[in-house]
């Protein structure tokens, strides 16, 4: 049979034998926050500054919330008077996200008519919801966008309307129209790893410490699988002689760290040596 590569037989055992690849379950990690571990190599893994590393396969549960302590802040300008209100941590659909929300905006410290959240529908005769329209019964208000919230309680914070799309500004108004609805607030994590002297990747914030972006297409409780490319391109060098600890950390676009609320996920890198 013939060599589809054409190479001959010693140089493919030679690629093989120049390549490591390491196991990683965060389960057996030294130390272990949930979305950032330091990882023990028993031997170590001998490197060269110009080694080639890949992040190759990489396994986790989408398990973190739609509302959580990075998105739940919002706050309302009733005429002169601002309120902090804050949605509860979990897991929402657009209806729980709309009778929750409509709860919250209706709770203390309301200066105005009762509020009243609604799920808008694409086209005249309904279909897939869009939107959600936000209005008031009596008086006008504002809805805050991610730039108050974090001019108020400082970054990395978003605010609910970083998942719901209300325009920005603080304009006052009887009803507000948010722009398509998303509530997936995760895309795509970023794995990061101090652990390494050169990066060839530039993150979302200006990180370098970027191993791999991974998409995240499923819905909440599911599987997130993901196998690396065979692109040449796809690697990052070492840039250290050795390594025998590993740091692996996963965060969001914004550069905080997955609460992935005690479920435990894998990786596998693999060394050109």
């Amino acid at each position: 049979m013939g060599n589809p590569r054409g190479k001959k037989k010693g140089e493919e055992v030679k690629t093989m034998l120049s390549t490591t690849k390491v196991y990683i379950d965060s389960r057996y990690a030294i130390t272990n926050t949930g979305s950032s571990i330091e990882y023990q190599i028993p031997g170590g893994v001998e490197l060269k500054p110009t080694t080639r590393c890949w992040l190759s396969e990489f396994t986790c549960v989408a398990s973190w919330y739609t509302i959580d302590q990075s998105n739940s802040n919002l706050f309302i300008l009733e005429g002169a008077v601002r309120r902090g209100l804050e949605m509860p941590h979990g897991v929402y659909d657009l209806e729980s996200f709309r009778s929750v929300m409509q709860e919250v905006l209706n709770g203390e410290g309301r200066t105005v008519g009762a509020y009243s959240v609604e799920l808008l529908s694409a086209g005249s005769g309904g279909g897939t919801v869009r939107a959600l329209n936000v209005s008031c019964s009596s008086g006008a208000f504002a809805i805050s966008d991610d730039e108050t919230v974090r001019a108020l309680i400082g970054p990395p914070i978003d605010s609910i309307s970083s998942l719901v799309g209300f325009p920005t500004g603080y304009e006052q108004r009887s009803s507000h129209e948010s722009s398509l609805v998303d509530l997936r607030r995760v895309h795509s994590l970023y794995v990061h790893s101090p652990s390494f002297g050169a990066y060839n990747s530039v993150g979302p914030r200006g990180e370098r410490t970027i191993l791999a972006k991974i998409p995240c297409a499923v819905g909440y409780g599911q599987l997130i699988v993901f196998q690396a490319s065979a692109s040449e391109h796809d690697y990052i060098e070492a840039g250290v002689s050795g390594l025998t600890t590993l740091r692996l950390e996963l965060r969001d676009a914004g550069g905080r760290l997955l609460n992935l609320h005690g479920t435990h996920w894998s990786a596998t890198l693999l060394f050109d040596l």
